[in-house]
């Protein structure tokens, strides 16, 4: 089956079947209107690209064995195709196969595989294999140009940058090698030279795409890397869930934790009492009550889980997949858990989003079907959520809800979406299918990441994916006079940072801090402090104090506005417990490639 995704919604738009077996590869032509699969029993099928759908056009004379790599030519007349000891040119108007090239063989007994293909403007054919050579080969003449054995195991993967004139190879042996393009002064013909290489990742490499001048690169450690030469620049994204993961039920002092198709609610424990003179920053607590875990959820049919949601008291949990959504009660009677199906009628089967209100007494759930978002709302009861109203958030511009939270007073409640916007709708218990009162922020060029309201103040602290930051007071209803300073102020090192801020939290003891977190840093912001210029470093601050060499700078950084609290590997969720204590959740990078296969044995320093 060829699957087509809606990327409004995350969700499968329709299907269509292939003829011919397993399809393992596919390739759009250049003008993005047809589609070619090829299949386990040699068949090339060709799709027509509607708005609407995928239409089926024809098949293609049946090869020998399966087809591994599909790709067009840049004038769309051509298809070409890898598979055992075999490269094939085909005509993609008649469906016959032009062009029979055979590739050389390390082993007589061992099959040479054609892993990937690429094509250059003038229409070369850059193949990878599994001796791991990376060849050139002319379609028109079905010959071969060049070949190189870049790796010592297969290429898996193989991309052209965006000038057509290096390429990019990887696979089983992950180091990523280049060949650039030099015209050659005796013969004037152009020649591949290799270039840098670098390692990225630990484990096979099944993808790299150039673009924007940047390599993109993907495989089985899961890692998406972002790299670029020069300069020597590589980020590594993680395979986590989309945020939030986690939820702190600060009544019961509990802790939601999502994984792929199960929960787990723990009860946090408690720290030892010790007297406020012997607390210093930095300093371990022992724990009085060790953590328990009192629930594990698991998905029917093992679903993986799209959202969920829990009460402050833990009572009520729920969670949506793409088939069904689940609402439970739960308690703990004299020590033991108790698990109780809730007797809610929520007629939705796909909840995008979900989120309690602070004071625990409305349920909402976000649905977005493609053309409109609907926000419904239940009023929370002992043994059921109760329906109470809905609204759509189109009227307000809101296309497609990308990020949404409430006000500590539960009366204000904010949706922002992906091209940008933000509205405020200002709710009650009392919900009828009338829209809230509403009004919409101004909108900006980059989407929201992170936001979220202040207690007292009622200030919406915003983050965009660009780094920049908007405080908007609700009851005033504009920016407050720092934000509008910090606009021309932000420090180059804070806007140069690769990952974005995916939360944010407030010190309920000083209203002029400001907490927010990435994947891998805490920062500080005290608005009560002076801004830094622009080139200003941002200082880091460890157990308590500012930590850099020169000390002439100490006074003059421990006022700026903006601190590095502290460094994490993948933090995830960081929120308060208490007025006291706060939670932070991190993935150890070890959890994420410790279940993965062996990577490639090589030889290192002749051992």
């Amino acid at each position: 089956m060829i699957a087509e995704y809606n990327l409004t919604t995350l969700s499968i738009k329709h299907e269509v079947a292939v003829t011919g077996g397993a399809a393992w590869c596919m390739d759009l032509n250049h003008k993005k209107t047809c589609l070619a699969v090829g299949t386990e029993d040699g068949y090339i099928n060709t799709f027509s690209v509607t708005n609407d759908s995928l239409i089926y056009e024809r098949i293609f004379d049946k090869q020998k064995g399966r087809i591994l790599c599909i790709k067009w030519d840049n004038t769309g007349e051509m298809i070409y195709t890898g598979s055992l000891d075999t490269i094939r040119v085909w005509n993609a108007i008649s469906g016959h196969a032009i062009y029979k090239m055979t590739t050389s063989r390390k082993e007589a007994k061992k099959e040479t595989i054609i892993w990937c293909l690429a094509v250059t403007d003038d229409n070369v054919i850059v193949s990878g294999d599994s001796r791991g050579c990376l060849s050139f080969w002319d379609p028109h003449m079905g010959t071969l140009i060049e070949s190189h054995e870049s790796h010592t195991a297969d290429i898996l993967a193989v991309t052209l940058s965006h000038d057509m004139n290096v390429v990019y190879c990887a696979g089983v042996d992950p180091v990523v090698r280049s060949f650039c393009k030099i015209i050659t002064k005796s013969t004037g013909k152009p020649q591949w030279v290799k270039g840098i290489e670098r390692r990225l990742h630990t484990h096979d490499v099944r993808a790299l795409v150039d673009a924007d001048g940047k390599l993109y690169s993907a495989g089985v450690d899961g890692y998406l890397a972002q790299s670029s030469y020069p300069p020597k620049v590589l980020v590594k994204y993680p395979p986590l869930l989309q945020l939030p993961c986690s939820t702190v039920c600060r009544k019961s002092r509990c802790i939601l934790l999502r994984y792929t198709n199960f929960l787990e609610l723990w009860r946090l424990g408690s720290p030892v009492k010790v007297s406020p003179e012997s607390v210093h920053p930095g300093m371990f607590h022992q724990l009085e009550e060790e953590p328990i875990k009192l629930l594990q959820l698991r998905t029917k049919g093992d679903e993986s889980i799209i959202s969920c949601a829990i009460n402050k008291d833990s009572k009520t949990i729920v969670y949506s997949t793409d088939s069904h959504v689940r609402v439970f009660n739960f308690d703990v009677v004299e020590g033991d858990a108790q698990l109780s199906k809730n007797e809610s009628d929520i007629s939705a089967t796909r909840i995008q989003k979900m989120l309690f209100s602070p004071n625990g007494k409305l349920f909402v759930t976000i649905n977005n079907d493609g053309k409109k978002n609907t926000v419904t709302l239940y009023k929370v009861e002992k043994k059921r959520l109760r329906y109470l109203g809905y609204f759509y958030t189109n009227e307000e511009s809101i296309l497609n809800v990308g990020i949404a939270c409430f006000s500590p007073d539960s009366k204000y409640f904010i949706c922002a979406d992906r091209q940008g916007a933000i509205a405020i709708y200002n709710i009650s218990e009392s919900v009828s299918t009338d829209a809230p009162v509403s009004w919409l922020l101004p909108k900006y060029s980059c989407p929201p990441t992170a936001m979220a309201v202040q207690k007292d103040t009622l200030n919406l602290v915003v983050v965009y994916s660009d780094h920049k930051i908007v405080e908007y007071n609700l009851l005033q209803r504009q920016y407050t006079k720092f934000s509008n300073n910090l606009q021309n102020r932000l420090p180059k090192q804070w806007l140069a940072r690769s990952f974005p801020i995916t939360n944010i939290i407030f010190d309920p003891r000083n209203e002029n801090i400001i907490i927010l977190h990435d994947d891998s840093t805490v920062y500080v912001i005290n608005k009560s402090n002076e801004l830094p210029d622009k080139e200003a470093k941002i200082p880091r601050r460890e157990n308590g104090e500012i930590t850099e060499d020169s000390s002439s700078m100490l006074s003059s950084q421990s006022q700026q506005a903006f601190q590095v609290l502290k460094k994490y590997k993948h933090l995830v969720y960081l929120d308060w417990l208490n007025d006291e204590e706060m939670v932070a959740v991190e993935v150890n990078p070890i959890s994420l490639t410790e279940k993965l296969p062996p990577t490639l044995r090589q030889k290192w320093f002749g051992v």
